[in-house]
């Protein structure tokens, strides 16, 4: 940088590819782009709901929505699906109704060995 600020390298201009590789590279961004127009022109066609058909039908979007659809019926359950099954749903309870229980009953000693007074409890109004 000592050369006016100017860089010896330009990081943009190297490459890992060969120039034949680079060369089909591009070719297929500009095929990519001239699909991706294709496909904005005939999705934002206001018309297109008038013509037979009313969708349009891309084969990539078809197999994803498909994969999603039968996503349970290809699941292979291993240990590692089941702990995190487990940590994610059995856990979480046991721990609230522990929690929850281990709370009660000492509001409950507490209460019974008198030392919260009637008007002091919060819960004076319940059944």
């Amino acid at each position: 940088m000592s050369d006016g600020g100017q860089r010896l390298w330009d990081p943009w201009k190297m490459y890992d590819a060969k120039p034949e590789e680079l060369r089909a590279m591009k070719e297929r961004s500009k095929m990519r782009e001239a699909l991706r127009a294709e496909w904005t022109k005939k999705y934002s066609n206001p018309f297109k709901s008038s013509q037979p058909g009313g969708f349009l039908h891309d084969p990539a979007i078809q197999r994803f929505m498909s994969l999603k659809a039968t996503q349970a019926e290809h699941f292979k359950g291993t240990f590692r699906s089941a702990v995190v099954a487990f940590c994610i749903f059995a856990v979480p309870v046991g721990l609230l109704t522990w929690g929850t229980i281990r709370n009660r009953d000492f509001k409950e000693s507490q209460y019974r060995n008198g030392k919260v007074m009637y008007k002091d409890r919060p819960d004076r109004f319940c059944y």
